[in-house]
């Protein structure tokens, strides 16, 4: 019995990371670039499910009989598949086209790495990124154009429209997306150190954004799922409930 309250325990914790997961998608639909949130689930082991005594741990006990396999939140994996593409006819708008990240300067003064490329000026005419930062350029400065006469080419370069190179993007690919880490809006920090490659060259697409990657049909279906999974599982342990509660007052008076 109490087997059965640990499992559907388990399995409404479960399933309410998967719904925030979910809702966390669905309000990020519209955000350019924007990558999906998975979670993978995984069970105890029978291995785990040992007695290893308070003070000696070396010789550890089976508990013996059957162990109930428990589902658990394993980990949250990010989907980094490419959106697709809308042209917006914007002067500041640009898509990359296959790996890479642009590089965001933050008021803090540190980096985080996007695939948004719905860029604006600020007040002081530098490239940059609504509610996060000034853009990045290839000299690992802030870009100022001041002009919204310019032409970005499809390897990045920024030009005037008298010939005049103002700026290149900074794109910058990882060997390793395990090490990135999410911190809202489509940004990501290097937070595990990855290592910085050169992303390929001629990918930017001008005028255009990328779309989020998250497929809305999808989204609703997990959510549908999960919801009813949490249900049921609150309905069994209401049933669990009543039968302990009967086994306590009604058959402990016979």
């Amino acid at each position: 019995m109490f087997r059965g309250f640990y499992t559907l325990t388990s399995d409404m914790l479960t399933q309410q990371r998967r719904l925030n997961i979910v809702s966390n998608n669905m309000a990020n639909v519209a955000t350019p670039g924007f990558k999906k949130d998975v979670l993978t689930t995984t069970t105890f082991e029978e291995a785990l499910a040992y007695r290893t005594g308070s003070v000696d741990k070396s010789r550890p006990a089976s508990l013996g009989g059957n162990v109930a396999m428990m589902r658990v939140p394993d980990e949250k994996i990010t989907d980094y598949e490419q959106g697709l593409f809308d042209t917006t006819g914007r002067p500041f708008d640009v898509a990359l086209k296959g790996p890479g990240f642009f590089e965001v300067e933050t008021p803090a003064g540190g980096s985080v790495y996007t695939r948004n490329g719905s860029f604006t000026l600020d007040e002081e005419g530098y490239l940059y990124l609504q509610h996060i930062g000034r853009v990045l350029g290839d000299d690992g400065q802030p870009i100022l154009l001041r002009t919204d006469k310019v032409e970005f080419r499809d390897d990045g370069s920024i030009i005037y429209d008298d010939g005049t190179i103002l700026g290149k993007l900074n794109i910058v690919d990882f060997d390793d997306y395990y090490q990135l880490e999410k911190t809202g809006e489509g940004m990501f920090t290097n937070a595990g150190g990855a290592n910085i490659i050169e992303a390929p060259g001629y990918n930017v697409m001008w005028k255009m954004l990328e779309r989020s990657n998250v497929n809305t049909a999808d989204e609703i279906v997990a959510m549908i799922t999960s919801q009813r999974g949490l249900q049921s599982a609150s309905q069994i342990l209401r049933m669990y409930d009543m039968i302990m509660n009967k086994a306590a007052n009604d058959v402990g008076r016979l």
